[in-house]
């Protein structure tokens, strides 16, 4: 098992294929399995962005994607924002980070200018709880799915990266 940091250095690095798991503070977190019927692969989805424009999950086709469910009363997830804004400045051309808040528009849009959000921001808590129980979480945050090229699942997160 490796760290957050170190999963995010794998993709950024192209080792798509490789086996990766995670260390919190550098001790080994068990991770509970997906729903037996959890998606293995990108499924389509379109949500609004915090600026209001519809986003497709289409625009995101043969890039490595990191999607991060968060929100901003949840303190994980406040956390480990930063740690994904650094990484989406350094390997913007090949990885793809997708934020998507389970909240209300006006609190991500105040967090957003307070931290300057630098990758995609969603912002629709219906269509984020529907999006997380189709890869197996009931709802639990911070909850980060990454997708090779080809759109396969690699792996999943719950909990601070």
């Amino acid at each position: 098992m490796a760290s957050g940091r170190r999963l995010l250095a794998w993709l950024l690095g192209g080792a798509a294929a490789a086996s990766i798991g995670f260390f919190t503070a550098g001790a080994l977190v068990s991770q509970p399995e997906p729903a037996p019927d959890a998606l293995s692969t990108l499924t389509p989805f379109s949500l609004p962005t915090s600026s209001g424009e519809l986003f497709s999950s289409d625009q995101l086709a043969g890039r490595n994607i990191l999607i991060n469910f968060w929100a901003t009363w949840c303190a994980p997830c406040r956390r480990e924002i930063p740690l994904l804004m650094a990484t989406q400045a350094l390997h913007r051309e090949s990885l793809a980070i997708v934020g998507i808040a389970v909240d209300d528009l006006e609190s991500v849009l105040r967090f957003e200018d307070e931290v300057g959000m630098n990758y995609v921001s969603l912002v629709d808590k219906k269509g984020a709880l529907s999006l997380m129980s189709r890869y197996g979480n009931a709802g639990q945050l911070p909850f980060t799915l990454v997708f090779d090229r080809a759109g396969r699942l690699r792996f999943t997160k719950t909990g601070e990266l």
